[in-house]
């Protein structure tokens, strides 16, 4: 048996060469038609994502193609010189390979530590090459156990509590103050890529109204229809305020636009309702001491800024908890694939061997039998074919489940050692 992964990722190659060699939209199942074609017997998956293009490849040792196989088929699917990619290549081998797996399931390798999205591609890739066909035994156990693995390192590590971007920290701050949002009108003032992309994540809490303000009212208007929003011009903004429950201000002002004194007025004419303003611009927009007013409260970028580091030191400390758990279930995944692969061959040993005998005595039955028709000759093979499936179909079953799922009462090694001793089978 061997498994071979092969790829980059954002850590070994920059993102041209990511892009060069990406397996994206119909050119995922054409990869992998053309490595079923080329390398037959084989297995395969391939992932591929903005950060990583991997591919994984499975089955007996002198059919799963090397390093340089699998170069050479990247170099001629994507027309990309090899000299142009192959020092960036990442290469791992069995063990190794089964473990850099899991690590990217339980996102150890992603960008950002942590992030969730990386399993649901890991579990994608999967389901892909199975609808390809290019899935057998040993890929099956190895990505569904990657799945599990993901899973486990997320829910016992704390791996992925706590967001990392001031964003998405933006979103956890919202949903503190905030029990619901449909009832909640939203304000953003600044129509630049950071409100963008703060308004991208408070969007998913469904807000009930966007409002967007910009100096320039045709960049409010494009904003807003990105969202579905409604653009107010920035002469308005105070009138904007009253009505707005979470404010996102991104401005690239030189000093404050609202004042201490005006957000008085706001909020008295809001009659004091909660109000949360994510003052992120730099310099703020927003007094600081508004935040001093009751039932308001203020952040700026850099408390956002502080709570993300807190929230990547509380991760970081979930990596040595997560390493073990890989390091666990990666021998044990290894150890399973071994013990079904040595599974296999027993089995077909003891399928030869018993297939052996019942033929040598129904030889012998016909030549004691001269007179036996070609009916009754039917019915006696029939009948001792059916009486070996039955006297085996427990030891295959204990066998397999054994390989498959090992325990203290059923170890693979000792049952295997005992099938070969008790029916005198040749050692592997």
């Amino acid at each position: 048996m061997r498994l071979l992964a092969l790829g980059v990722d954002h850590r070994s190659a920059p993102a041209p060469v990511r892009e060069a060699l990406a397996f994206d939209g119909p050119k995922l199942a054409q990869g992998l038609d053309t490595l079923a074609e080329s390398f037959p017997g084989s297995e395969f998956v391939i992932l591929s994502t903005c950060n990583r293009v991997e591919i994984y490849a499975a089955g007996a040792a002198e059919e799963v193609p090397d390093a340089e196989a699998l170069r050479e088929f990247l170099s001629q699917f994507h027309q990309v010189p090899v000299e142009q990619f192959a020092h960036h290549l990442n290469i791992a081998q069995d063990e190794k390979a089964i473990a850099h797996l899991f690590r990217v399931a339980a996102s150890l390798e992603s960008l950002v530590l942590g992030e969730g999205q990386i399993l649901g591609q890991v579990k994608d890739a999967y389901q892909k090459a199975v609808q390809n066909g290019t899935v057998s035994t040993i890929l099956h156990q190895t990505f569904q156990a990657a799945a599990r693995v993901g899973k486990k390192v997320r829910e016992e590590t704390g791996l992925d509590q706590g967001k990392l971007s001031i964003a998405s920290v933006a979103v956890d701050v919202a949903k503190g103050v905030f029990d619901t949002f449909s009832d909640k009108t939203m304000l953003v003032i600044g129509a630049g890529k950071m409100g963008d992309l703060t308004l991208q994540h408070l969007k998913a809490l469904k807000p009930g109204r966007i409002l967007v303000s910009n100096r320039n009212l045709e960049r409010a208007e494009e904003a807003a229809h990105r969202w579905g929003g409604l653009a107010v011009p920035f002469d308005e903004l105070l009138l904007a305020l009253k009505e707005a429950d979470v404010v996102i201000s991104t401005t690239a002002a030189k000093e404050p636009i609202v004042t201490y004194e005006q957000y008085v007025r706001v909020q008295h004419a809001r009659s004091n309702r909660l109000a949360l303003i994510l003052d992120i611009a730099i310099p703020r927009d927003f007094d600081a001491r508004i935040g001093d007013l009751e039932d308001v409260y203020l952040y700026n970028v850099d408390d956002l800024r502080a709570q993300a580091e807190q929230n990547r030191s509380r991760r970081q400390k979930g990596v040595d908890p997560a390493t073990a758990i890989i390091e666990r279930e990666t021998a044990a995944c290894h150890a399973a694939l071994r013990h079904q692969r040595h599974a296999g061959i027993v089995l077909r040993q003891l399928g030869d061997h018993v297939d052996a005998i019942r033929q040598r005595e129904f030889e012998a039955l016909c030549a004691l039998r001269p007179g036996l028709d070609d009916a009754d000759r039917k019915a006696i093979a029939h009948m001792m074919s059916r009486f070996q499936n039955q006297l085996l179909h427990q030891p295959r079953a204990t066998l397999r489940s054994a390989a498959s799922e090992p325990t203290p009462d059923h170890p693979p090694h000792s049952l295997l050692n005992a099938v070969r001793h008790l029916f005198g089978l040749a050692d592997m």
